[in-house]
């Protein structure tokens, strides 16, 4: 299942808060890419957060994988989860 993670910096965190988080955070990630848990992820355009595409069983697998991130274990980010199925056109059309 692909789950789509949103990531938001908290309001009340300021910038310097993230700067001793960020290099373990892209290694983090990288990791979780080079493991194929993560299919996808983006830097918000609004500055906001990021945006990551999951693969993993369910929204509580998601869960899991995205707290062991550094910032989200520093409590500076929320997060919200969507989980996705087929788009029923496709599969209502392919047939």
């Amino acid at each position: 299942m692909k789950v789509i993670v949103i990531a938001t910096r908290k309001q009340d965190a300021k910038p310097e808060e993230f700067a001793p988080h960020l290099d373990a955070e892209v290694k983090h990630a990288l990791g979780m890419y080079r493991d194929e848990a993560v299919r996808e992820i983006y830097s918000r355009a609004d500055g906001k957060g990021a945006i990551i595409v999951l693969e993993c069983d369910d929204i509580a697998q998601a869960e899991q994988l995205v707290a062991g991130l550094p910032l989200a274990a520093a409590g500076l980010l929320s997060f919200e989860f969507y989980g996705t199925k087929p788009y029923r056109g496709i599969v209502q059309y392919a047939e």
